[in-house]
């Protein structure tokens, strides 16, 4: 799954990734239905698709959502989104600003 980003992104950096979910669990990242099926999600949905952002097949959990997070290399906690619903993201420059 990772490695497929990878390489559709053209990503060069180290990604980690964690099957068990643990770290979601541990920063209380949401998840079920609740956060897919929702009007907000129906709207960034849209507003995704008018923009020309097809969402490709759906690997790992379907209804675990993410977020941004910002830690530095001595494991502080410089930012965290955690997302509410599907489509829900920070802000971007106020995540390069965190960085």
């Amino acid at each position: 799954m990772a490695q497929d980003f990878a390489q559709s992104e053209k990503v060069s950096a180290d990604l980690f990734t964690d099957p068990s979910r643990d770290s979601y669990r541990a920063i209380g990242a949401r998840k079920g239905g609740a956060t897919i099926l929702t009007p907000r999600a129906a709207l960034a949905a849209a507003r995704a698709l008018s923009r020309g952002h097809l969402q490709s097949a759906t690997a790992g959990h379907p209804t675990q959502q993410g977020g941004e997070l910002v830690v530095t290399p001595g494991g502080e906690l410089r930012f965290i989104h955690l997302a509410e619903f599907a489509g829900d993201h920070a802000d971007i420059d106020t995540v390069l600003a965190a960085i």
